[in-house]
Protein backbone atom coordinates (compact mmCIF):
# COMPACT_ATOMS: atom_id res chain seq x y z
CA UNK A 1 0.00 0.00 0.00
CA UNK A 2 1.15 3.51 -0.74
CA UNK A 3 0.01 6.67 0.95
CA UNK A 4 0.61 10.08 -0.63
CA UNK A 5 0.45 11.75 2.76
CA UNK A 6 2.26 10.53 5.80
CA UNK A 7 0.32 7.54 7.02
CA UNK A 8 0.49 8.91 10.57
CA UNK A 9 -1.37 12.03 9.32
CA UNK A 10 -4.09 9.84 7.82
CA UNK A 11 -4.28 7.85 11.08
CA UNK A 12 -4.79 11.09 13.06
CA UNK A 13 -7.62 12.29 10.84
CA UNK A 14 -9.28 9.03 9.80
CA UNK A 15 -12.13 9.35 12.30
CA UNK A 16 -13.02 12.79 10.96
CA UNK A 17 -13.04 11.90 7.27
CA UNK A 18 -15.18 9.68 5.09
CA UNK A 19 -13.47 6.92 3.10
CA UNK A 20 -14.22 7.28 -0.64
CA UNK A 21 -13.30 4.88 -3.45
CA UNK A 22 -12.11 6.11 -6.85
CA UNK A 23 -12.80 3.42 -9.46
CA UNK A 24 -9.74 3.08 -11.70
CA UNK A 25 -11.04 1.27 -14.79
CA UNK A 26 -9.97 -2.36 -15.31
CA UNK A 27 -8.65 -2.75 -11.76
CA UNK A 28 -11.40 -4.97 -10.27
CA UNK A 29 -13.56 -1.91 -9.59
CA UNK A 30 -16.91 -3.63 -10.16
CA UNK A 31 -15.97 -6.36 -7.69
CA UNK A 32 -14.78 -3.75 -5.18
CA UNK A 33 -17.95 -1.69 -5.70
CA UNK A 34 -20.08 -4.67 -4.66
CA UNK A 35 -18.12 -4.96 -1.41
CA UNK A 36 -18.21 -1.21 -0.74
CA UNK A 37 -21.94 -1.06 -1.41
CA UNK A 38 -22.43 -3.77 1.23
CA UNK A 39 -20.32 -1.72 3.67
CA UNK A 40 -21.96 1.63 2.77
CA UNK A 41 -18.66 3.15 1.64
CA UNK A 42 -18.96 5.96 -0.87
CA UNK A 43 -17.94 5.12 -4.44
CA UNK A 44 -16.76 8.05 -6.56
CA UNK A 45 -17.05 5.76 -9.60
CA UNK A 46 -15.09 6.88 -12.69
CA UNK A 47 -14.63 10.38 -11.31
CA UNK A 48 -11.19 11.71 -10.48
CA UNK A 49 -10.58 12.70 -6.85
CA UNK A 50 -10.44 16.37 -5.92
CA UNK A 51 -8.54 17.79 -2.93
CA UNK A 52 -10.82 17.63 0.10
CA UNK A 53 -10.78 18.02 3.87
CA UNK A 54 -13.86 15.78 4.12
CA UNK A 55 -12.62 12.60 2.45
CA UNK A 56 -9.82 10.07 2.39
CA UNK A 57 -9.72 8.90 -1.21
CA UNK A 58 -8.39 5.47 -2.07
CA UNK A 59 -8.06 3.51 -5.28
CA UNK A 60 -6.96 0.06 -6.37
CA UNK A 61 -4.50 -0.41 -9.22
CA UNK A 62 -2.95 -3.34 -11.06
CA UNK A 63 0.02 -4.04 -13.35
CA UNK A 64 -0.31 -1.64 -16.30
CA UNK A 65 0.28 -4.23 -19.04
CA UNK A 66 -2.26 -6.64 -17.54
CA UNK A 67 -4.66 -3.74 -17.11
CA UNK A 68 -4.38 -2.83 -20.80
CA UNK A 69 -4.77 -6.47 -21.83
CA UNK A 70 -7.92 -6.65 -19.71
CA UNK A 71 -9.28 -3.51 -21.36
CA UNK A 72 -8.80 -4.96 -24.85
CA UNK A 73 -10.31 -8.31 -23.88
CA UNK A 74 -13.30 -6.52 -22.38
CA UNK A 75 -13.78 -4.29 -25.41
CA UNK A 76 -13.41 -7.19 -27.84
CA UNK A 77 -16.12 -9.12 -25.98
CA UNK A 78 -18.69 -6.38 -26.72
CA UNK A 79 -21.12 -6.90 -29.56
CA UNK A 80 -20.40 -3.46 -30.99
CA UNK A 81 -17.17 -1.50 -30.72
CA UNK A 82 -17.31 1.75 -28.78
CA UNK A 83 -16.68 5.04 -30.55
CA UNK A 84 -13.07 5.20 -29.34
CA UNK A 85 -12.18 1.84 -30.94
CA UNK A 86 -9.68 2.54 -33.77
CA UNK A 87 -11.62 2.78 -37.02
CA UNK A 88 -8.89 1.04 -39.02
CA UNK A 89 -9.31 -1.97 -36.70
CA UNK A 90 -13.08 -2.36 -36.88
CA UNK A 91 -12.62 -5.55 -38.90
CA UNK A 92 -10.48 -7.03 -36.08
CA UNK A 93 -13.17 -6.34 -33.52
CA UNK A 94 -15.53 -8.77 -35.24
CA UNK A 95 -13.01 -11.37 -36.41
CA UNK A 96 -12.34 -13.61 -33.40
CA UNK A 97 -9.45 -15.30 -35.22
CA UNK A 98 -7.32 -12.16 -34.98
CA UNK A 99 -5.13 -12.39 -31.88
CA UNK A 100 -4.70 -9.65 -29.31
CA UNK A 101 -1.02 -9.22 -30.11
CA UNK A 102 -1.74 -8.65 -33.80
CA UNK A 103 -4.35 -6.02 -32.92
CA UNK A 104 -1.94 -4.17 -30.63
CA UNK A 105 0.74 -4.31 -33.36
CA UNK A 106 -1.61 -2.42 -35.67
CA UNK A 107 -2.51 0.24 -33.09
CA UNK A 108 -0.77 3.59 -33.06
CA UNK A 109 0.44 5.02 -29.77
CA UNK A 110 -2.51 7.42 -29.93
CA UNK A 111 -4.89 4.47 -30.34
CA UNK A 112 -3.43 2.77 -27.27
CA UNK A 113 -3.63 5.93 -25.18
CA UNK A 114 -7.04 7.02 -26.46
CA UNK A 115 -9.51 4.73 -24.70
CA UNK A 116 -12.07 6.36 -22.41
CA UNK A 117 -12.69 6.32 -19.48
CA UNK A 118 -9.60 4.11 -19.28
CA UNK A 119 -6.90 6.80 -18.97
CA UNK A 120 -3.62 6.29 -17.12
CA UNK A 121 -2.94 5.25 -13.53
CA UNK A 122 -1.25 8.63 -13.19
CA UNK A 123 -4.60 10.26 -14.03
CA UNK A 124 -6.67 8.08 -11.69
CA UNK A 125 -4.29 8.38 -8.72
CA UNK A 126 -4.15 12.18 -8.83
CA UNK A 127 -5.35 13.62 -5.48
CA UNK A 128 -5.85 10.08 -4.13
CA UNK A 129 -4.61 9.63 -0.56
CA UNK A 130 -4.13 5.85 -0.52
CA UNK A 131 -3.23 3.61 -3.45
CA UNK A 132 -3.37 -0.16 -3.04
CA UNK A 133 -3.45 -3.37 -5.02
CA UNK A 134 -6.46 -5.66 -4.67
CA UNK A 135 -4.70 -8.01 -2.24
CA UNK A 136 -4.49 -5.14 0.30
CA UNK A 137 -8.21 -4.28 0.24
CA UNK A 138 -9.27 -6.42 3.25
CA UNK A 139 -6.43 -4.98 5.34
CA UNK A 140 -7.23 -1.39 4.41
CA UNK A 141 -10.94 -1.77 5.10
CA UNK A 142 -10.24 -3.50 8.41
CA UNK A 143 -7.99 -0.63 9.43
CA UNK A 144 -10.87 1.78 8.82
CA UNK A 145 -13.23 -0.39 10.87
CA UNK A 146 -14.94 -2.39 8.12
CA UNK A 147 -15.05 -6.17 8.00
CA UNK A 148 -16.66 -8.50 5.52
CA UNK A 149 -16.60 -12.13 4.50
CA UNK A 150 -14.34 -12.18 1.46
CA UNK A 151 -15.97 -15.44 0.31
CA UNK A 152 -19.36 -13.73 0.02
CA UNK A 153 -18.25 -11.71 -2.99
CA UNK A 154 -17.47 -13.20 -6.38
CA UNK A 155 -15.43 -11.48 -9.08
CA UNK A 156 -17.53 -9.27 -11.36
CA UNK A 157 -17.00 -8.16 -14.97
CA UNK A 158 -13.99 -10.40 -15.54
CA UNK A 159 -12.79 -10.00 -19.11
CA UNK A 160 -12.80 -13.21 -21.14
CA UNK A 161 -9.41 -13.95 -22.63
CA UNK A 162 -10.45 -15.44 -25.96
CA UNK A 163 -7.71 -13.97 -28.15
CA UNK A 164 -4.51 -14.98 -26.44
CA UNK A 165 -2.13 -12.54 -24.77
CA UNK A 166 0.03 -9.65 -25.79
CA UNK A 167 3.53 -10.89 -26.66
CA UNK A 168 6.80 -9.53 -25.27
CA UNK A 169 7.67 -6.90 -27.95
CA UNK A 170 4.23 -5.30 -27.62
CA UNK A 171 4.37 -5.61 -23.83
CA UNK A 172 7.62 -3.66 -23.88
CA UNK A 173 6.02 -1.03 -26.11
CA UNK A 174 3.09 -0.67 -23.70
CA UNK A 175 5.48 -0.42 -20.75
CA UNK A 176 7.23 2.48 -22.49
CA UNK A 177 3.95 4.22 -23.28
CA UNK A 178 2.74 3.80 -19.70
CA UNK A 179 6.12 4.37 -18.06
CA UNK A 180 4.68 6.66 -15.37
CA UNK A 181 2.08 4.02 -14.57
CA UNK A 182 4.80 1.38 -14.21
CA UNK A 183 6.59 3.66 -11.72
CA UNK A 184 3.38 4.19 -9.73
CA UNK A 185 2.64 0.46 -9.66
CA UNK A 186 6.20 -0.41 -8.58
CA UNK A 187 6.11 2.25 -5.87
CA UNK A 188 2.85 0.84 -4.51
CA UNK A 189 4.16 -2.74 -4.55
CA UNK A 190 7.38 -1.71 -2.78
CA UNK A 191 5.57 0.25 -0.07
CA UNK A 192 4.76 -1.81 2.94
CA UNK A 193 2.78 0.17 5.48
CA UNK A 194 1.50 -1.75 8.45
CA UNK A 195 -2.03 -0.97 9.54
Amino acid sequence: MYSRNSFSDIMKTKDNKELVFVHTPKCAGSYIASILSHLNIKNNSHTQAVPSDKYIYFTVIRKPVERFESLLNYRLSMKKPRKDWPKHLLYAHHDKNIKLDEIVSKMSDEDIEGFSPYKTLKYWTKNVDIIITLDNLPQLLKYFGYTYDINSFAPVNVSKKTRDKIEKPNKERIKKLFNDDIKIYNMVKKSNIDY
